[in-house]
């Protein structure tokens, strides 16, 4: 057995390797460190009968790290979880939980027990199929930089997903495996880790004020997740519903809004390359053989369940087709939080919850690896994740340009030449930049529906368009002011009557070179609106004055 430190060192050098891997081959990153997780893991090299470079015993002593990680993303899932988004989306967010939930608990829990489970069995496994992965999902969207309404969606679905799990579980198991459970024990078991979790946001939004470094406030944000999750397991509550719980007080009491999980963003990707190769480890691929045919019914009930529940979810909240097409795929991923309540069960309930363990760890195994593909075609078929972003994964330079690279810097250390040079703006186009899924306004659109999607946009201006998306004009905050403050004309001014001109358009074959003069010209625009080269009116997407520093950044 490898020391520890040198397991964890060569791991990290096989996740950058799978990692680059991973995006040259058009696939996810985590996919690539879950795959060298695997491959590092004692249930892989027990099939192929070599020494493993992690052992169980190693894995095991690595466990409170895991699980101050799983606490730091499911912490950062909280804090994005914004009430304000919430009131933005409102009960659609809720009618399309309410849809796929119901629907994917309803064909597993079906499905298993007309091949053979008890219902209690079927109920737990119904339960738990309504989990998602926040880890996965996160990592994805933080990779391609992914952005739009369907982005939006996901987070928080998620978040009630796992809530609805919780709850639930916690209420069947005390209704079906103790006979003293009261309905009272039950919702304390769920009030507590929540009271838990929201004294401990609390903390930190107070605290988020006082300190002035961000090294402090991460500080901060480490010691409390340690201490939210000892105190939960010393307690015999489910941490990741504290943690949880803490994420979104946090962000959503302090007057400082996400600058805490800003903060977070800076020292944490590290950690869930770690994490996400710990998670490919543990995984027990013997289990696919032990699966059985509940099983393999679970997992394609589930992704039924999930595709089909948010499809009918986003047709009944009168969602966009491209939310009703692609936030199906997007929550497949499954993994912590499964494992975890199917180790409940496997401790509380000998026999039949090691059976039903046995079908979880299966079903991760394949979930685990697909969603994270699923995620990432469902954001890229959305048009929320730019096509640079995709193409630009690739290393700019081969080896051999590398080295002479080094060499060159080496010279310029001891006074020589150095002949380094920048990429060429010209040489990107727009269409490798640009975010095709625009948030967009009718220009039928009344006053007041025009004032409540700027409120609710991250951007200070929107599109507006006709019905053959051709693009009318734009709306400024600039624009409305007059009409903002005679409430006479709100009921009577439609979106295309208070729109003006908007002189910032390119079209995809234009060039990052040209977007820069562009924006040089009109420095107080946020952004460009691209329109299709055959046709000046038809907008086809957007591109940020940060998409274009950013890119711009990439190629120095």
């Amino acid at each position: 057995m490898l020391p520890m430190l040198l397991s964890i060192g060569v791991l990290y050098l096989l996740a950058i390797g799978a990692g680059r891997l991973s995006a040259a081959i058009g696939i996810p990153r985590v996919t690539g460190y879950l795959v060298a997780g695997i491959a590092a893991g004692p249930s892989f090299s027990e099939i192929i009968g070599l020494p493993a470079l992690v052992t169980r015993e190693q894995l095991h002593a690595l466990a409170p790290l895991h699980d101050i990680i799983l606490g730091l993303i499911v912490f950062t899932i909280g804090g994005n979880f914004s009430l304000k988004a919430i009131r933005k989306i409102g009960p659609k967010l809720f009618r399309i939980s309410a849809f796929e939930i119901g629907l994917t608990a309803t064909l597993v829990g079906c499905g298993t027990v007309l091949l053979g489970a008890t219902p209690l069995e079927a109920a737990f496994l119904a339960v738990i199929s309504i989990t998602t992965a926040p880890a996965a999902t996160q990592m994805v969207i933080r990779e391609y930089q992914s952005e739009g309404r369907l982005t939006d969606i996901i987070l928080p679905l998620i978040v009630i997903n796992n809530l609805i799990a919780i709850v639930a579980f916690i209420i069947i198991r005390n209704s079906g495996l103790s006979a003293d459970a009261s309905f009272v024990q039950s919702v304390v078991q769920v009030f507590e880790p929540l009271v838990l979790g929201a004294l401990a946001g609390m903390i930190i939004a107070v605290m988020d004020q006082r300190l002035t470094r961000p090294v402090e406030r991460q500080i901060l944000v480490l010691a409390l997740v340690a201490v939210i999750t000892g105190a939960a397991v010393f307690l015999d509550l489910f941490s990741m519903l504290a943690v949880l719980a803490a994420g979104v007080v946090a962000t959503n009491a302090s007057p400082n809004k996400k600058r805490i999980v800003n903060d977070l963003a800076d020292i944490d990707y590290p950690l869930y390359v770690l994490f996400f190769i710990m998670a490919g480890a543990e995984l027990h691929l013997q289990s696919l053989g032990h699966m059985g045919i509940i099983g393999v019914v679970y997992v394609v009930m589930r992704t039924i369940g999930k595709y089909v529940g948010c499809r009918l979810g986003a047709q009944a909240a009168n969602a966009s087709q491209t939310i009703r097409s692609w936030l199906g795929p997007a929550m497949l991923a499954q993994a912590g939080l499964a494992i975890g309540l199917a180790n409940v069960l496997a401790r509380e309930w000998p026999g039949p919850g090691g059976a039903l363990q046995t079908v979880v760890l299966a079903s991760v195994v394949v979930f685990e690896v697909v969603g994270p593909l699923l995620t990432r075609f469902a954001l890229v078929n959305a048009g929320e994740v730019p096509v640079f972003n995709l193409i630009a994964q690739r290393s700019p330079v081969r080896y051999s340009e590398g080295l002479q690279q080094v060499i060159v810097h080496v010279k310029n250390a001891f006074g020589m030449a150095n002949n380094a040079h920048a990429g060429n703006p010209s040489d990107i186009q727009i269409g490798h930049i640009m975010r095709r899924n625009v948030e967009v306004l009718p220009n039928t659109t009344p006053f007041n529906e025009v004032l409540k999607a700027l409120g609710h946009s991250r951007y200070d201006r929107l599109p507006v368009v006709n019905a053959r998306d051709e693009l009318v004009g734009v709306i400024k905050y600039a624009d409305i002011a007059n009409t903002l403050y005679d409430p006479g004309l709100r009921n009577l001014v439609l979106a295309d009557e208070i729109a003006t001109q908007t002189f910032l358009k390119l079209t995809p074959d234009d060039t990052l070179e040209s977007a820069m003069a562009a924006l040089k010209d009109h420095p107080d625009d946020a952004y460009l609106f691209v329109v299709a080269k055959d046709n000046p009116k038809k907008l086809v997407g957007v591109v940020r004055h940060n998409d274009v520093l950013s890119t711009q950044m990439r190629l120095l």
